[in-house]
């Protein structure tokens, strides 16, 4: 391939709509950078790694990757680049599996060892997309809840119990004022716990709570499986009377989801789950959080996506979970936001930084320390929602434990509220 023939060009030139994908890539060396990225924009779109008969002009001008930067990122001693390619959204037929097929590695000839970092709409291909159809107002509706976040609680432990059982601990929870409960993840509808007979049972178990505290917790139940089967099973909540659903998109698929919404996100306010992730991002390649947690289940329709929140002290992850809520929250052309939902070892006590970080406009989920409190899962939920509305008021936790014995527990066993997240 002659360096004058090598698909490069500028953003500007664009003219229709395209997808630009942003890669770090550090194992291409000085003497090859260009022309590996060449070959990987031709090679994941029109082309393969020796010219072929059959590419005609056409399809180099509307259907061809093209390479619009390569940038040094690194010292000369171990050069590392930053590649911009765009992508004719023409392509992907407004299918992620096909988009993410093009992006990440078709043929190993021309493969890149390179991580996704970004993704970027151009020329109105954000309109290819629906995005979410409900968000925070939605939710707000569904719950009665105004000024502060929403508390979610995942029923543990997480699986091998029957409806009834299951219904017995969402009840607990529920009786200590939680707005949202939802399956764990590892729970979807295995032979001992259908997801329709504990959607009944659970829902009996919110009204028996909500006749003691006037207060509706809402369910979310896992209703991941194979397409078909997800698709089932919403249609048939939905019947029964569900509001809002969980499902594992990572492994489930990003079609799968834009289907559901498709068909269901007028009836369900659908959590995006995050579950396997970590096997696709790396810091080393595959695709960054901010890329597969943030724009992906945007794009697909998601409505809120569980976000892993960083370990405390470890600065890269602090950045990362902040790109990734930028993703999910800022503007992108006509398509909606999607509710940053945190979960993963919060407590009562660290969901402080969580909301300085977040706002109100975000989901606090508190799993382990709601049915791990010392004095009890009702009492443990009691804890939570003393601390989040503490928080929101402006109301130090300490301040707070002193009216709500349970929050003083939880501060004595998890430490002090933390500083930032």
């Amino acid at each position: 391939m002659r360096f004058d023939h090598l698909p490069f060009g500028r953003s500007e030139s664009l003219g229709e709509l395209s997808v630009i994908a942003t890669y770090a890539a550090d194992q291409l060396g000085w003497a090859s950078a260009l022309e590996r990225a060449g070959r990987f924009a031709v090679g994941q779109t029109v082309g393969t790694w020796i010219s072929v008969p059959g590419v005609s002009d056409d399809m180099v001008t509307h259907y061809q990757g093209r390479v619009l930067g390569v940038y040094d990122a690194g010292p000369a001693e171990a050069p590392s680049f930053l590649l911009r390619i765009a992508f004719p959204a023409a392509n992907f037929g407004g299918s992620l599996t096909m988009l993410l097929t093009a992006l990440l590695g078709n043929d190993v000839s021309t493969a890149l060892r390179a991580r996704l970092i970004d993704l970027e709409l151009a020329c109105g291909a954000d309109k290819l997309f629906e995005g979410p159809r409900q968000g925070m107002d939605e939710l707000r509706h569904l719950t009665g809840v105004t000024g502060r976040p929403l508390v979610l609680n995942m029923i543990k432990p997480c699986a091998g119990f029957s409806p009834k059982e299951g219904a017995g601990l969402f009840y607990q929870a529920a009786m200590g004022g939680i707005d949202l409960i939802k399956d764990d993840e590892l729970l979807a509808s295995p032979d001992y716990n259908d997801v329709r007979a504990r959607f009944a049972a659970y829902r009996g178990a919110a009204r028996a709570a909500y006749e003691k505290t006037g207060r509706e917790t809402l369910y979310l139940p896992n209703i991941s499986g194979a397409p078909t089967q997800m698709l089932d099973n919403a249609a048939a909540l939905v019947e029964a009377g569900a509001k809002a659903c969980l499902v594992n998109f990572v492994f489930g698929g990003l079609d799968a989801l834009g289907e559901l919404a498709r068909r269901f996100g007028d009836k369900l306010f659908i959590m995006a789950h995050y579950a396997g992730v970590g096997a696709f991002c790396s810091r080393a390649c595959g695709v960054s959080n901010a890329v597969f947690l943030g724009l992906l289940p945007r794009l697909a329709g998601a409505h809120a996506v569980m976000t892993m929140t960083p370990p405390p002290g470890d600065a890269y992850a602090c950045y990362d979970f902040r790109k990734t809520v930028q993703a999910q929250r800022l503007p992108l052309g006509g398509l909606r936001p999607v509710v940053t939902a945190v979960g993963g070892g919060v407590t009562p006590c660290s969901q402080a930084a969580y909301q300085r970080e977040l706002g109100p406009d975000c989901i606090i989920g508190i799993g382990g320390a709601v049915q791990g409190h010392p004095m009890g899962t009702t009492e443990g939920a009691r804890a939570a929602m003393a601390a989040v509305q503490a928080t929101a008021d402006g109301v130090p936790l300490a301040e707070a434990a002193q009216r709500c014995e349970a929050l003083g527990r939880a501060i004595d066993l998890w430490g002090a509220p933390e500083g930032r997240a």
